[in-house]
């Protein structure tokens, strides 16, 4: 068998417009993905909408592209999640600037972040686990809750891919 390889040289890809990037989004299949974690449908919305619609096209595009991906991985190999199964999770804060922050009730996004996938790669290792945590949390909302989406489904498949206990 032969294995045929593309590459495409930067001086020849598309140039993709900004229209066909907001075509290619489907908020509602994030909403999907989100019901797994967050039970309430305003704030699947809220947060669909800070990952989805927040940010530069391209952000917002490969946001979409990862999230969807790992939507049908879970599909397929998790279909059901409790969000009980979650465990240990952390919030996400709403990162503003003080005046705005000191107006607005809640401080944190409806999304938590599962840390059971993280504790595992830190390998018991606190500050480890701290600084991983904090690289996830920081940034954008749009760059945060995808990062926190994805921790949560990957650490989903990765409890479901192992063995069982003997």
């Amino acid at each position: 068998m032969r294995c045929l390889k593309v590459c495409m040289p930067p001086e020849n890809r598309l140039h993709v417009s900004l229209s066909a990037i907001a075509a290619l989004i489907e908020p509602a299949r994030i909403e999907l993905l989100l019901a797994h974690f967050i039970p309430d449908p305003a704030e699947r919305a809220f947060v669909a909408r800070c990952i989805v619609d927040i940010g530069p096209a391209h952000h917002r595009g490969a946001n979409y592209v990862l999230l969807a991906l790992l939507g049908q991985l879970l599909e397929l190999r998790a279909p059901k999640i409790d969000p009980c199964e979650q465990g240990e999770t952390v919030a996400v804060p709403i990162r503003l600037p003080p005046p705005q922050l000191m107006a607005m009730e809640a401080r944190t996004y409806p999304l938590r972040m599962s840390i059971a996938a993280l504790q595992r790669l830190a390998e018991g290792d606190s500050h480890r686990l701290a600084a991983m945590v904090d690289c996830l949390l920081d940034g954008p909302p749009q760059h945060t809750l995808a990062n926190v989406a994805m921790v949560n489904v990957l650490g989903v498949l990765l409890e479901r891919s192992e063995p069982p206990a003997k």
